[in-house]
């Protein structure tokens, strides 16, 4: 018996430490991806949405018994600096693992302004080193999103926080997910959204968006005022940062990411196709809202220079479809 507790004690010693080295060798790691990230984002970011490039990157990656803070300058009580990383010429500060779960892949005010990116491993997030990647050019663009000049004062006055004192509200707010109306029309306005989706490039694209839109509407009828406010807000929120994220990531100089990026793009089709609000909860509005951007980008690739002037797709999606179905009318006839 003694024996047999020694080997299990001497495999789990090994387990442990294999755990931290790769803990260790991701914040090793970390410096050269977000360099490349960084001048990705400064490049072809730049292109897409303007301001991106610049926006602030700093990241704190959560192992198994530290955590890694880089490319911050204003830096929190209880880091010390452990060296400059070469890769982005950032100062390294470490600090004993917190309370933050490892699963995290968020971007979030968790020092103040300005955002920090805050993500696990990619063991301990579940995702692929090209999935995990791809992640930051969707976390990266929270952090331009929330670094707008009046973000803040902006999602305040949407009057959704209830007593909320941080964006936990955005995960936490009642939503009637399970309300049979709600569901039902929710469902409609998904798969009309696929249908749209899916007449992209063909005659049909104008009476399938106006179909959409038609559904939509719907929706927004079965709740509430405030919470079709919200569900606009996280759409424009997290629908934005899901386009980005494939957008960029299709482009990303790295062959894995784009295959990622590429996957992500038909999962979020499929997603359309398989509609359940009560199972899916707040997640409807990654692949909801990613859809409407993909389809706004079909008959008005202006869209983003109107991007941040409301937190809603409402009046984007209304100019695409006038553009969809003019250009379908055709040109007016000459006057004699």
């Amino acid at each position: 018996m003694r024996v047999v507790f020694v080997l299990t004690v001497f495999m789990l010693a090994n387990a442990a430490n294999g755990i931290v080295a790769q803990a260790d060798d991701a914040a090793m790691r970390l410096g050269p991806a977000l360099a490349q990230l960084r001048d990705f984002a400064r490049g072809q970011g730049e292109k897409i949405w303007p301001g991106y490039g610049m926006a602030p990157f700093g990241f704190l990656l959560i192992g198994s018994t530290q955590e890694t803070l880089l490319c911050r300058d204003d830096v929190p009580d209880g880091f010390v600096a452990a060296g400059r990383d070469a890769a982005t010429g950032c100062t390294r500060y470490t600090r004993p693992r917190s309370g933050l779960p490892d699963t995290l892949l968020a971007a979030m005010p968790l020092f103040g302004p300005p955002t920090t990116i805050v993500m696990g491993t990619p063991r301990t997030t579940g995702r692929s080193a090209a999935d995990w990647l791809r992640t930051i050019l969707h976390e990266h663009f929270h952090q331009w999103q929330m670094n707008l000049p009046d973000y803040f004062a902006r999602s305040e006055a949407l009057d959704l926080k209830r007593d909320a004192a941080d964006s936990t509200w955005m995960l936490d707010y009642p939503f009637p997910y399970e309300a049979k109306s709600p569901r039902r029309a929710y469902a409609r306005a998904s798969r009309a959204l696929a249908d749209a989706l899916a007449a992209r490039g063909t005659p049909r694209l104008a009476d399938a968006f106006a179909r959409f839109i038609r559904a939509r509407m719907d929706f927004a009828a079965r709740v509430s005022a405030r919470d079709w406010r919200y569900l606009e807000y996280e759409q424009w929120f997290e629908g934005a940062a899901r386009w980005t994220e494939i957008a960029l990531g299709k482009i990303y100089p790295d062959a894995a990411v784009r295959d990622a990026a590429a996957t992500l793009e038909r999962r979020t089709l499929e997603q359309l196709r398989t509609p359940d609000m009560a199972r899916q909860r707040r997640e409807l509005v990654y692949p909801f809202g990613a859809g409407e951007f993909l389809l706004l980008d079909a008959c008005d690739t202006d869209w983003r220079s109107r991007y941040t002037a409301q937190m809603s797709l409402a009046p984007l999606l209304d100019a695409a479809l006038a553009r969809c179905q003019t250009r379908k009318a055709g040109p007016s006839p000459a006057a004699d």
